[in-house]
């Protein structure tokens, strides 16, 4: 299988494998780049897919914050015309705002278990979470640690932390003071509802605030919903699960089946 990594916008270290379409996946908080996707990687029988590790991820120089539009602008430089776009978490946020700059360019648009809390805060499943994350973000505790666990709990109450914690968490951990929660995101509605691309919208059927936030995703922008069980806030660990729906969507989308875009 084809390999490589080099360099790419905002000095993100992207990894490579597979050929044939690209399919850039935009990973999210904790573990990035080509590791986020490990379960991923046999779809490159078929694809070519693009892993950026996000700034302050993997080999990514960290520039001393994270920021999901910032983020967004380095992603938007990256994609190329006809990529299909596969989403995850905080790189969610990142990827919606990054695609809305230039809605021709993509081939479909996969969002899972997007941490964009404000499209769906009054949902009664969704307003807890929203404002504990947003709270936490503003009132984060003293302890690098302390700050990651009590994020989880919100995130992901049911899966505890591995102790000691692995280095990339650690890592992430220690960012944390820095970091623009994805519950500030607000998602372009307007434009990505507008595009003629496919949209899948994955949640795992662990968290009803999760179940809110990606239904409001599906039912705004349009698209197919799907739940994949068995990962928790991470859908695409189930591998074949996943990467089933995955491939079935993915084959079936391409901008010269489509035509051209809105």
């Amino acid at each position: 299988m084809d390999e490589k990594q080099y360099s790419g916008p905002g000095a993100m270290v992207i990894d490579e494998r597979g050929r044939g379409p690209r399919v850039v996946f935009i990973h999210g908080g904790g573990v990035g780049g080509a590791m986020a996707w490990q379960e991923q990687w046999p779809l490159g029988d078929a694809w070519r897919l693009v892993m950026p590790a996000r700034p302050g991820y993997g080999a990514s120089p960290w520039p001393g914050t994270e920021d999901f539009e910032r983020d967004a602008g380095y992603i938007a430089e990256l994609i190329e015309h006809g990529d299909h776009v596969v989403a995850h978490s905080y790189g969610a946020a990142v990827a919606m705002l990054a695609v809305a700059k230039d809605v021709s360019r993509v081939a479909s648009l996969t969002l899972i278990e997007s941490g964009t809390s404000d499209i769906a805060k009054e949902d009664p499943r969704v307003t807890a979470f929203h404002y504990a994350t947003f709270g936490l973000a503003t009132h984060p505790p003293v302890d690098d640690e302390v700050h990651l666990r009590t994020l989880f709990k919100i995130l992901e109450p049911s899966r505890p932390l591995p102790d000691p914690l692995p280095p990339p968490l650690r890592a992430f951990a220690s960012h944390l003071r820095q970091f623009r929660s994805p519950s500030e995101a607000i998602v372009p509605v307007r434009e990505l509802a507008a595009a003629r691309f496919p949209k899948l919208h994955v949640s795992g059927g662990h968290s009803a605030a999760y179940e809110g936030i990606t239904d409001a995703l599906a039912s705004q922008l349009g698209g197919e919903r799907v739940v994949i069980e068995g990962g928790g806030h991470a859908p695409q660990r189930t591998g074949e699960p996943f990467n089933a729906v995955l491939r079935r969507f993915l084959g079936g989308n391409t901008l010269s089946s489509q035509g051209s875009a809105a």
